[in-house]
């Protein structure tokens, strides 16, 4: 059979195709490229394939943190303000004195002679006594009265105004009240003395008093207020002035560890001068508060031994500022 160049042209069209077709195969079965032979196909639908020897598909990509929202910055709080101190108060006299205490000016007195009185519901005005006055029933009151002597207090409910005593005792006395009294000085005696050798003293105020012009002797051993032994004493709004120290005075104060001890003792709003030291403290619920301080002590305020009490608003009298108590 003759074959014409039409036919030739036609194989050679067949046979081109047929080699396109057989390279396309080999490309899609790994056959060739990096792969090699044998190399596993990829379905065109796994986007995470590599043919092998093309390394490893990548993982899946890492989320970013969120983004976050920055905190609005504290507002810090303004500065405290520091608290200014109180400015001195001046010059702070005494609290009671002349014109506050004792007999009531024009009242006439009649005379008395004293001694001890025992009478329950007893009243005694207007009069003058020489010597000593003893009081030891219950009930008692004393008004306008002046005592040369000592006045001593041993009953119980006893009060006392607008008088005027050489000194004051209360011995074994309970529900004791004082008030606008002056004590002008005895020899040889405490200005006010307060003792439980007797029985407990209980319940004790002595208020707005004036406490002055100390009678020593050789022996004394003065104290504008000496205190041995009580339950409940409230010395609010008194005066005691030693004046400028002499070897013989002890305290203005003297709460005194003695029979049975002191407790609850309130000393409050006193005008305290003078004595080796102001102040002598042993007892328990001690408060000193408010008091002001004269310059007339020798050593110090506080006698160092003493136990620990409450103190504040003391101060020095001649400028108001504060008084250390510590």
């Amino acid at each position: 059979m003759r074959v014409t160049d039409r036919g030739v042209a036609l194989a050679a069209v067949a046979l081109a195709v047929a080699l396109a077709a057989t390279v396309g195969v080999g490309l899609l079965l790994g056959r060739g490229g990096d792969g090699g032979p044998g190399a596993a196909a990829c379905d065109p639908a796994d986007l995470t394939c590599v043919p092998a020897g093309r390394g490893t598909p990548p993982g899946p990509k890492a989320s970013l943190p969120p983004t976050a929202t920055p905190a609005e910055p504290a507002t810090p709080d303004p500065p405290a303000t520091p608290e200014a101190p109180p400015p001195p108060r001046g010059n702070l006299g005494p609290v009671a004195g002349p014109d506050t205490t004792g007999v009531t000016p024009g009242r006439s007195l009649s005379p008395h002679g004293g001694g001890e009185l025992s009478d329950d519901g007893l009243v005694l005005e207007g009069v003058h006594v020489t010597g000593d006055l003893v009081l030891t029933g219950h009930g008692q009151r004393l008004r306008d009265v002046r005592v040369e002597g000592k006045l001593s207090l041993r009953g119980t409910d006893i009060v006392v105004e607008d008088s005027e005593v050489g000194s004051l005792s209360v011995s074994g006395g309970t529900g004791i009240t004082v008030r606008r009294v002056e004590v002008f000085g005895l020899a040889g005696e405490d200005g006010i003395h307060v003792s439980s050798s007797r029985r407990r003293v209980q319940d004790v105020l002595i208020e707005g008093c004036w406490i002055h012009s100390p009678q020593v002797l050789p022996g004394s051993h003065y104290d504008g207020i000496q205190v041995r032994g009580v339950d409940r004493l409230t010395l609010r709004g008194n005066t005691f002035d030693l004046g400028p120290w002499i070897d013989r005075f002890n305290a203005a104060v003297f709460l005194e560890d003695a029979n049975g001890g002191n407790d609850d003792v309130l000393v409050e709003d006193n005008w305290i001068n003078g004595g080796g030291f102001a102040v002598y403290v042993f007892g328990t619920n001690v408060r000193l508060v408010d008091n002001r301080f004269g310059p007339d002590a020798r050593w110090g305020l506080l006698y160092p031994d003493s136990v620990p009490f409450t103190a504040s608003g003391n101060v020095w009298a001649d400028d108001g500022s504060p008084a250390d108590l510590d």
